[in-house]
């Protein structure tokens, strides 16, 4: 999780990676937001159901218009090939 503040500011301070299972939970449990960084394509293929679409390379550049909430809860994902 982070903070919104942290994602538009780039501060990588505080971040937990958490299992797909507690994302669930805290899905149903609270208000948080989710962040889908992936390209814009592999979001329009799928995502989470109400995730925010930030791609990676825009985060910069658009996280405060689309959070303008800079306390608000936030879970960060994408994919990668390990």
């Amino acid at each position: 999780m982070e903070q919104a503040s942290q994602l538009v500011n780039g501060s990588a301070d505080g971040l937990t990676e958490i299992s797909r299972q507690e994302l669930y939970r805290r899905l149903r449990d609270s208000s948080l937001k989710i962040v889908d960084v992936l390209p814009a394509e592999a979001y329009a293929s799928g995502h989470i159901p109400g995730a925010i679409s930030i791609p990676l390379d825009e985060v910069n550049d658009r996280a405060r218009e689309l959070i303008p909430d800079r306390d608000a809860e936030l879970a960060v994902y994408c994919a990668s090939v390990t």
